[in-house]
């Protein structure tokens, strides 16, 4: 069961986080510390997809017994890394906020890639890297593919750190029932970790995708975080002014 992003936004008084009490210098060797283990890693990098997951799911995808993915989980809690909220007799994680999801993708970006040594380890990797969410926002080849169609298509402008809606973006965003002023700004996600170029970020990078999701342009692939783009996707970012990536260019 997945909880819908609007559940937490109604519910955030009930989020449960604890603090270490340590000093706040050795902060980021605390998080260097809860970042260090590869079981948590996986549950951290499978929530870079924006939404919430139960602890049983987390602990399958990990690859762990439900016991050592709820002592994982606690510490990631207590670190500040993820917000849980339960709900019945079941809690969900999620990321505690888009920090940590740049944090990871950083993280990502600075480490050398994991060779590939079976048929699934590439058709994954070619996956994420054709399309993803990263903390619900489109990341990926398809990603950086909005991001660039826009700049040279007029939609945004190119600013510090980030990006301003033109009035043909107005226009372009009215397609998929978003209104929003002109000057309006996007923030730029610094690096994306497969592609190593910028792509949008924010709120209304995150309305977008939601939008394409929900009209079916862009669906949720069986690897987790991996987007694709439908048929019927095919004919609408062609209307938003989006050049679609071609899947051949992976094998590069």
């Amino acid at each position: 069961m997945i909880i819908d992003a609007d559940y937490f936004e109604r519910h955030r008084n009930d989020w449960r986080r604890e603090e270490y009490p340590i000093d706040s210098h050795d902060t980021m060797a605390q998080i260097g510390e809860l970042l260090g283990d590869r079981r948590r890693l996986r549950m951290l990098m499978a929530l870079m997809d924006g939404q919430s997951w139960p602890a049983g799911d987390l602990a399958r995808h990990a690859g762990i017994q439900p016991a050592t993915a709820s002592y994982h989980l606690e510490h990631l809690v207590a670190g500040g890394l993820l917000l849980v909220i339960p709900q019945g007799r079941h809690r969900y994680y999620r990321l505690a906020s888009p920090a940590v999801a740049e944090l990871l993708e950083h993280m990502a970006a600075v480490s050398a890639p994991a060779p590939v040594r079976s048929l699934r380890g590439s058709t994954q990797r070619d996956a994420l890297r054709y399309g993803r969410t990263c903390y619900a926002h489109l990341a990926g080849r398809l990603g950086v593919a909005w991001c660039q169609s826009w700049v040279d298509g007029g939609q945004v402008r190119a600013v510090d750190q980030g990006f301003t809606v033109t009035e043909r973006g107005q226009r372009t965003l009215r397609v998929v029932g978003i209104e929003v002023t002109a000057g309006t700004f996007i923030p730029q996600h610094a690096i994306d970790w497969t592609e190593r170029v910028p792509h949008f970020a924010g709120s209304l990078a995150k309305t977008v995708t939601e939008r394409l999701l929900t009209a079916g342009w862009i669906e949720r692939g069986s690897i987790p975080r991996s987007i694709q783009v439908t048929d019927p996707g095919q004919a609408g970012l062609a209307e938003l002014g989006i050049h679609i990536p071609d899947h051949s260019v992976l094998s590069s």
